[in-house]
């Protein structure tokens, strides 16, 4: 009885943490592909991932911005031309989907952040762009 409840203690416990994607991972994943992505607050965007870790980003209904993203010890980070945006993150794999925790935003946020982006589904076409190349 006593071996039952130890038991079932340990496998109630808390569940391990998950282990951030690795840089490489992330590349293997995204490639050289077109993502749409939505915020857990209701948000929604698109990533156009380029060669070299370039990316071209817009949130729905905005223009473009192009940027690149590197990683930082555990992190994926996100910097963009104009300067109005960045961002770190965890990603991680949910099933063949991306899930990402925001561990840090750019200046004019505050550190208390619980921001999540998931991945809504992806394409090989590029994201249209008005003045701006694509993935480059």
């Amino acid at each position: 009885m006593r071996l039952a409840l130890a038991l079932s203690a340990v496998l109630s416990g808390p569940v391990a943490a998950e282990t951030p994607m690795t840089a490489a991972e992330f590349q293997a994943h995204v490639g050289t592909n077109t993502f749409s992505y939505r915020y857990s607050n209701g948000v929604r965007g698109i990533a156009d991932y380029g060669p070299g870790r370039t990316l071209v980003w817009a949130f729905e209904g905005d223009s473009c911005v192009k940027g690149y993203w590197f990683d930082d010890g555990d992190e994926l980070c996100f910097a963009f031309e104009d300067k109005t945006l960045s961002a770190c993150w965890h990603f991680f794999k949910d099933g063949n989907r991306l899930r990402g925790r925001v561990t840090q935003l750019g200046s004019g946020y505050g550190t208390d952040i619980d921001i999540d982006i998931f991945e809504v589904s992806h394409t090989d076409q590029p994201l249209t762009c008005p003045g701006a190349d694509a993935g480059a």
